[in-house]
This record gives structure tokens, sequence and C-alpha cells, in this order.
């Protein structure tokens, strides 16, 4: 996770602490899922990116 990700998620979750409503809250917590999610993703497709171009036999 880079540093911009983790600065994010930190920023979402003191923005749903400060949430009144369960609704704004759950708004917060499904959108640091989703920059979880989108991390864990663009980590894979990095790897998968470096495994391919070190494998002739997939060029």
């Amino acid at each position: 996770m880079t540093e911009q990700t983790q600065w994010l998620q930190i920023q979402i979750e003191k923005l749903a602490e400060e949430q009144g409503k369960f609704t704004d809250r759950a708004f917060w917590l499904a959108l640091e899922a989703l920059v979880g999610e989108q991390a864990r993703r663009h980590d894979q497709l990095s790897g998968e990116v470096d495994g391919r171009t070190w494998r002739p036999d997939r060029w």
C-alpha cells in the first residue's frame, strides 16, 4: 500500500468518526473499503505485469 493510500484511508477514517448520521458514516466506511480494494488490486496487477515481463514463454 502506498503512502498516499494510507494517508487517504486515515483521512476517511477521521471523517467517518465525525459523522453523526449512520448513513453518512456508512458512506465513508464503504469508501474506505473501496480504497483498500483498489490498492490490493493495484498491487496484484503490478505483480502480474512484473511476472509476465520475466516469462518469455508468455510473450
